[in-house]
């Protein structure tokens, strides 16, 4: 996966080349999709636990309302995860029912596994998703986990606006 520089109004706007941002083919559609721009150090929690990751991404994070090109089988699998995930929220609930009226430790073994498989499907949707964080402008942020051929069309488009006049070229520096 590759990272890419884009401007904030730009990704408000879905001006963006017609390529996926995950998976690289054409794509002219585009989904609406709420990033949280994370600083580098909240990522880095992660290592350590997934809920901490979660609470700091929470209270540091800034959303930015972007409108990517994504293609209709990476936005199928990711309704699948959240399928998934809602399946384990209720196999977490019928276990915590199960332990409160007296199938004991199966039912607190159920509840266990159910929360367990949501936060691992939450965590590994998350990583198959496009990811956002900071530059040294606050204009421009840096999207992480995109295709290579994203990144690149997206170089060439800013690349143009500059040659064109329509633009400030990117800082290189990001």
């Amino acid at each position: 996966m590759a990272v890419a520089a884009a401007r904030v109004d730009d990704l408000e706007r879905g001006d963006l080349p017609a390529v996926c941002a995950k998976t690289g083919e054409p794509c002219p559609g585009l989904v609406k999709d709420t990033l949280r721009v994370v600083p580098r150090w909240v990522s880095a929690s992660a290592v350590l636990a997934i809920v901490p990751y979660y609470v700091a991404r929470f209270y540091v994070s800034r959303r930015v309302e972007a409108k990517l090109p994504i293609a209709d089988g990476r936005l199928a699998r990711i309704r699948r995860f959240v399928r998934a995930a809602w399946v384990a929220l209720v196999i977490a609930a019928a276990g915590l029912a199960a332990a409160l009226f007296g199938a004991g430790a199966v039912g607190l073994v159920a509840l266990a596994l159910g929360v367990f498989a949501y936060v691992l499907i939450v965590y590994l949707g998350d990583q198959m998703w496009v990811g956002a964080r900071p530059s040294r402008r606050p204009d421009v942020v840096i999207l992480t986990r995109v295709h290579p051929a994203f990144a690149h069309a997206l170089g060439e488009l800013y690349e143009e606006r500059t040659a064109s006049g329509r633009g400030d070229p990117l800082p290189s520096d990001y």
